[in-house]
């Protein structure tokens, strides 16, 4: 009998942030987010492929007023977040002749994790299609099957042809390295961990192989020429 009925999701640890937004940068972020799980990413892989700590990711999804996005991270983001999702967000801007549009409100966040998935659970003080309700954001959380030994073992070999070819003797950003890395193994790579390539170049460059450097407030990375 109990079998003809899910059981129910426990849910881990909540978490809860804020920030005082206007209705632009309040949609930028949301939509961040949900191109971001759109595209299979976690916070901590998207920072990377956007040469930022995890912490830019963090504070930015997190609503810190002091964290924003340059046109380096816009040009990056519409190279890498490029599958579609359907939706955006239309709040209404007027009340009467005036224009709340460009008025901050505080938005609360709170996030539920679960084994399985991160809810997001955002409320607000707009109204969209007449009427003010909380949006929600699902993301599934997917556990590595295996170690990643012989993902970790492509990669390291394909980062080693390009070190050998020179290829880093030129700045590079990580978006260049993965893509040049998953396309040599496109075959295999739809489902690699992203946080393989970067701890493979945090490898290199403690054995320093490799060197990292801060070009216009992004993460390069470059070949160590004695």
């Amino acid at each position: 009998m109990n079998e003809l009925y899910a059981k129910p999701s426990i849910c881990l640890r909540t978490k809860c942030y804020s920030g005082y937004l206007d209705q632009h940068d309040f949609i930028e972020r949301y939509l961040f987010i949900k191109r971001r799980i759109s595209n299979s990413l976690t916070r901590e892989e998207l920072a990377f492929l956007l040469g930022r700590t995890p912490y830019f990711t963090n504070d930015y999804e997190e609503m810190s007023n002091t964290t924003k996005l340059d046109l380096i991270d816009m040009d990056l983001l519409n190279l890498t977040l490029k599958r579609n999702f359907i939706g955006g967000l239309s709040f209404e801007k007027n009340v009467g002749r005036h224009d709340i549009s460009h008025e901050k409100r505080m938005v609360r966040i709170t996030r539920y994790e679960y084994a399985d998935k991160l809810e997001y659970v955002f409320n607000h003080r707009w109204v969209e299609y007449g009427a003010n309700k909380p949006l929600k954001l699902i993301e599934p959380v997917f556990q590595p099957a295996n170690d990643g030994g012989e993902q970790v073992r492509l990669i390291t070999n394909e980062l080693t042809k390009l070190l050998a070819e020179r290829y880093f003797n030129t700045k590079r950003s990580p978006l260049d390295i993965y893509l040049m890395v998953w396309t040599a193994h496109k075959y295999r790579s739809s489902a690699w961990s992203i946080m393989h390539l970067k701890n493979i170049i945090y490898e290199l460059i403690r054995t320093e192989q490799l060197r990292m450097s801060n070009l216009n407030g992004h993460f390069v990375y470059q070949a160590r020429i004695n």
